[in-house]
């Protein structure tokens, strides 16, 4: 089933990925800093160290509406309804996030499809449940970055 606010695309499977949007990091500002992590068995985390499982594309769908997915997993980021934060093969509504600028212009991703779910890690990196966490809180500021 497809969100009514975003157009449906030619296979469900594979958003438009534009060949022109460039990969890049997604540093968290939480504890010593993390760069959110999308590995191929599926697990999503935060190192400190960027390593190549850390470069992601984000892609628009729509303004404000984004995918995130990682470089060298071929992973899709999803937002469950209980607040978990997995890596899909297949693109689907739980992939769906708000991208929302803040006011300190750090970035906060919340699911489209379940209103009030961040994106987070917590001071040591892990992944924090997103129902658990607000805007306002630094494990859920990232900040986009195109070097190391």
């Amino acid at each position: 089933m497809r969100h009514p606010d975003v157009q449906a695309t030619p296979t469900d499977s594979s958003p438009p990925i534009r060949d022109g949007s460039a990969p890049q990091l997604l540093y968290c500002r939480a504890g010593i800093g993390y760069h959110l992590q999308i590995l191929a068995n599926g697990t999503v985390g935060g190192v400190h160290k960027a390593d190549a499982n850390c470069w992601v594309k984000v892609f628009a769908l729509k303004r404000g509406v984004v995918g995130i997915k990682g470089v060298e997993s071929g992973l899709y980021l999803c937002l469950s309804a209980d607040g978990a934060a997995r890596a899909a093969k297949e693109f689907s509504e739980e992939c769906l996030l708000k991208e929302n600028l803040e006011e300190n212009l750090y970035t906060t991703f919340s699911s489209l499809v379940h209103p009030g779910i961040f994106l987070a890690l917590s001071h040591r990196g892990e992944l924090r449940r997103g129902n658990r966490v607000g805007r306002h809180q630094a494990s859920t500021h990232f900040l986009p970055r195109w070097s190391p």
